[in-house]
This record gives structure tokens, sequence and C-alpha cells, in this order.
């Protein structure tokens, strides 16, 4: 561990530290940062928060704080491991697809916060010939994040969205699924395995030939037709 790690984590110590404070400007600034990066963690992460109730996601909230402080001033960037502590939190072991349902809304946070790119520009794709297509190499727009997990984590997404009853219509099987903005607002989808590991090739830095290879045949042109439209 660094030292500037080590500080950061005696410091969240101190902030978090039940012990009573001499000095009460002291408990009302510790009390204010406790508030901040709670809300923080809850806002980015509702649906974990419905999961495990209000006491549980407190608490780890106030865990997560002390073991993974805050590198930015900016509270829309803070939580962004939290999917990672919570697959070493040992009160979420019974909890497999915890995690993965927080990398998926860690996805949505950072897809509705992505800068929007320069448009595409077709017509330097149309100066290309026809033999360099397969050397192309194309990048996922910035608001599209891939997540994928064992966990039917699109399902109990939705299902514990806002206004939903918290059952969800599938409790078995894996997800691949694409996350994209439209409107502004984060937008959840479920694509066949290929369709995914394609994306997740081009968003490795593949060729175009090289990641269409993971297409079934015939279908390649097509799909990037509809990707680009």
């Amino acid at each position: 561990m660094s030292a500037l790690a080590a500080l950061q984590r005696a410091l969240m110590r101190s902030l978090f530290d039940a012990g009573d404070d001499a000095d009460a400007g002291l408990a009302i600034y510790r009390a204010s940062v406790r508030a901040n990066l709670a809300g923080a963690l809850a806002a980015s992460y509702p649906v974990v928060r419905r999961l495990v109730g209000d006491s549980f996601f407190a608490e780890a909230a106030q865990r997560f704080a002390i073991e993974r402080p805050s590198a930015s001033g900016d509270l829309g960037e803070y939580g962004e491991g939290f999917a990672r502590f919570l697959a070493g939190y040992p009160h979420a072991a019974g909890l497999a697809y915890l995690p993965d349902v927080a990398r998926l809304e860690w996805a949505s946070h950072e897809c509705e916060r992505a800068a929007e790119p320069a448009p595409f520009d077709f017509h330097a794709l149309s100066q290309v010939p026809p033999e360099a297509y397969g050397d192309l190499v194309l990048q996922l727009h910035p608001a599209v994040r891939l997540v994928a997990s064992v966990h039917p984590v699109s399902a109990i997404h939705e299902a514990n969205a806002r206004e939903r009853d918290g059952v969800p219509g599938r409790t078995e099987g894996a997800d691949w699924v694409v996350v994209r903005r439209v409107d502004g607002r984060a937008v959840v989808e479920t694509v066949p395995p290929h369709e995914w590991r394609f994306l997740e090739r081009l968003a490795a830095g593949d060729p175009l030939e090289r990641a269409s290879g993971l297409l079934p045949e015939g279908i390649a042109g097509e799909f990037l037709a509809t990707a680009l439209a």
C-alpha cells in the first residue's frame, strides 16, 4: 500500500470513528462526509440497496468508504470499486449475484455520465477501399458498456427498479448485457453471446475481420449496418 493510500485510509477511519468528538466542528464535518459518501453510493446503486436493505447497505457503505477512499472530489466518480468490494465482503457471501448486479449498476452510471463523441464520420468510411475493411478498428460509443454474468442480472435489475415488485422474471441463466444511452438514460439490453463477444473484441481494439470471426456466417454485415445506423 502506498503512503498516500495509507493516509487516505487512516483519514477515513477517523471520519467514521464512533468515538466522541471534542471539537463540535469536526463532528459536523464528519457527519457531512458520511452522509455525502453514503448518499452518492446509494444514488449509484439503488438496486443493490433494495436487494440488501437499508441497514446492510449503510454498513457496507461505511466499510467501503474506509477500505477504498475516494480519489476524486467528484462524488459522481465515487463507488467505482463497489462491485469488487462486495465480492470480498463476508456479509454478502450468500448473495453470489450481488457483485454482478453492482457491476451492471455502475455500467449504467458510467453510461449516463459519458461524454458525447463527435458524430460518426461516414464520409471517411466511404473513402476506405473494400479490401481494407477487415483492417478497420472501430471504437464503441463512449456511452456503451458490456457486462457478462453467470447470473440473470438483467432480470434482477429490472425487477428491482423503482415501482417494480422485486420478483425477477428469471432466476437462472447467464446474461450477456449491453448498456447504452438513449435520451440521456441508460438502457439495459440482453444480446446473444456471439454479439456480445464481437462487441467485446471491438472494445479491446481488434480489427474488424478478426472480431467478425465471432459472428455466425452471413450476419456480420447486417449486424454492423444495424449498429452503425
